[in-house]
């Protein structure tokens, strides 16, 4: 586990601005997190295939480099992304 540090002249609200930006951030998170998944969907159905079956393939190299996989591949990069981002913020415990 990583321990971040954050010194102030004075305790005042600390903790809680620090709350409210990981709260923040995560309410960010989670509406991209539903954005990606609504492109990942469209495109699933557009090709009849779940995005994680697409992503093994393409990485094995047997769908090729169309522009659209390419593009289908990102979505689901940012999808895993997104996802580790939010579990990171979800184990912060904030200690004053």
């Amino acid at each position: 586990m990583e321990q971040i540090v954050i010194q102030a002249n004075t305790s005042g609200n600390l903790k809680d601005l620090i709350q409210s930006a990981v709260e923040n951030q995560t309410k960010i998170i989670l509406s991209g997190i539903s954005r990606t998944k609504r492109k990942l969907q469209a495109l699933e159905k557009e090709n009849g295939l779940e995005s994680r079956k697409f992503y093994d393939d393409f990485q094995s190299g047997k769908l090729g480099d169309d522009f659209k996989y390419i593009r289908w591949a990102g979505e689901y990069e940012t999808l895993l992304l997104l996802q580790k981002d939010y579990n990171d913020l979800q184990d912060i415990e904030l200690c004053l």
